[in-house]
């Protein structure tokens, strides 16, 4: 029988599978946190956890508007386009006075939604763009995973001699690493570097 780590047998998984939960350093203290989302458009589950600090946030928290008006005045017709940004709630209305001939009115300017993100120079979950508490340089090039689990399953496809195609039907995660981890001539660096992170 062959040993498990000669011939990869994983699970045929995409990437998709192993983001719902990302490791990150926690914004306050810099040490492990979570960040678990449901992967949908509406955010209201998505969140942040520290068990270091028990700091916690909700990706709806981050949520800001910015206001556009753009208007003609009903007096003398000129036109005014300004926009007000960073609101914590949708502005419905605002009373603008003309700047030319100094009639007032009440507008309702157009609300854009977007989310803060935290400034990272390296790779970032989707939701807070904090870093990934798995990442490091291996030999020039990045490396990341999301999880422990892809990080283990990244750790189990590069120490096997023998790599099979798990599924004709799509592109699996494993077979969508970047060249510098499939080769072999990395192997040995790239565990070393997996065991490290792991013990991180």
């Amino acid at each position: 029988m062959e040993n498990e780590t000669i011939r990869y047998a994983g699970p045929a998984t995409t990437l998709y599978a192993y983001a719902n939960e990302f490791l990150v350093e926690c914004p306050k203290c810099q040490h492990l946190a979570v960040v678990t989302t449901n992967r949908s458009r509406e955010t209201s589950q998505d969140k942040l956890t520290c068990f270091h600090c028990n700091h916690s946030e909700k990706a709806d928290d981050r949520i800001r508007y910015t206001a556009t008006v753009k208007w003609a005045c009903d007096h003398c017709n000129e036109s005014l386009d300004f926009t007000i940004p960073n609101n914590k709630e949708k502005v419905e209305e605002l009373i603008v006075s003309c700047p030319h001939c100094g009639t007032s009115q009440t507008v309702k300017p157009k609300n854009d939604s977007y989310r803060l993100r935290y400034k990272n120079s390296g790779i970032g979950d989707p939701v807070f763009n904090l870093p990934l508490w798995f990442q490091t340089e291996i030999k020039g090039d990045f490396f990341w995973a999301f999880n422990r689990d892809h990080l283990i399953e990244i750790r189990n496809y590069v120490s096997a001699k023998l790599r099979e195609r798990q599924t004709p039907k799509y592109t699996t995660m494993v077979e969508k690493l970047p060249h510098f981890i499939k080769s072999a001539k990395n192997r040995d660096a790239i565990l070393k570097a997996i065991e490290k992170l792991l013990r991180k």
